[in-house]
C-alpha cells in the first residue's frame, strides 16, 4: 500500500471530485470523523463501499455502481487510468480517506491510498472472489513489467487455466 503519488493536476482534480461526491452523496449526518471509500476495481468488476467513522464506531454501506455512467464509476475508472504506467500497471484497490480535523467541515483532509500488489480485501456486502478472467482483463488493460505481477495473482490465473499477460 502506498499513498497517492501525484503526477498531474488531472489526478488531483479527479481525487477532489471523488471526495466531493463521497461527502455529498453519502448523506452522512454531521458529526462523522472520517468517510472512507473502499474501491476494488479489477477488469469489469467494480465494488465500492463507504466506511463511516464516528467516534469509536465504524459502519459500512455499499455503493450501487450499476449504472455505466454514474459518477462514482466514471471517476474511479478515470483515476485508475490516470495512475497507469508501463512498469506498475495500475492499482488493484484503493481507499479514499476524507477526514475532518478539529471539526473543520469546510476543509476536510483528503488522502488516497493505493494498492498495486496485495490481494484486495473484499467489501463486506460483496464477499465473493473476483473472477480470474477479470484479473486477466485488468492485466491486459494495465500492462505491468513481469516482475511487478504479484505471485498470488499469477497463481490465481494459472489455477484457472489462464495465461498471464506479461510485458
Amino acid at each position: 500500500m502506498r499513498t497517492d503519488r501525484l503526477q498531474s493536476p488531472r489526478q488531483r482534480k479527479t481525487i477532489d471530485r471523488l471526495a466531493r461526491w463521497l461527502t455529498r452523496a453519502h448523506g452522512a449526518d454531521p458529526g462523522w470523523d472520517a468517510l472512507v471509500l473502499d474501491v476494488l476495481s479489477v477488469g469489469r468488476d467494480l465494488r465500492l463501499q463507504v466506511r463511516e467513522v464516528r467516534g469509536g464506531t465504524t459502519s459500512c454501506h455499499p455503493v450501487d455502481v450499476a449504472g455505466r455512467r454514474g459518477a462514482p464509476r466514471r471517476l474511479v475508472r478515470a483515476l485508475q487510468d490516470d495512475y497507469a504506467d508501463l512498469v506498475d500497471g495500475s492499482w488493484l484497490s484503493a481507499a479514499l480517506l476524507v477526514t475532518v480535523s478539529e471539526r473543520r467541515w469546510d476543509r476536510p483532509g483528503v488522502e488516497l491510498v493505493l494498492n498495486y500488489t496485495d490481494e484486495p480485501r473484499l467489501p463486506a456486502h460483496a464477499p465473493q472472489r473476483v473472477a480470474a478472467e477479470d484479473w486477466r482483463r485488468h492485466l491486459l488493460r494495465y500492462r505491468r513489467m513481469d516482475r511487478k505481477i504479484p505471485g498470488w495473482l499469477r497463481q490465481r490465473l494459472t489455477e484457472a487455466g489462464l495465461e498471464v499477460p506479461e510485458r
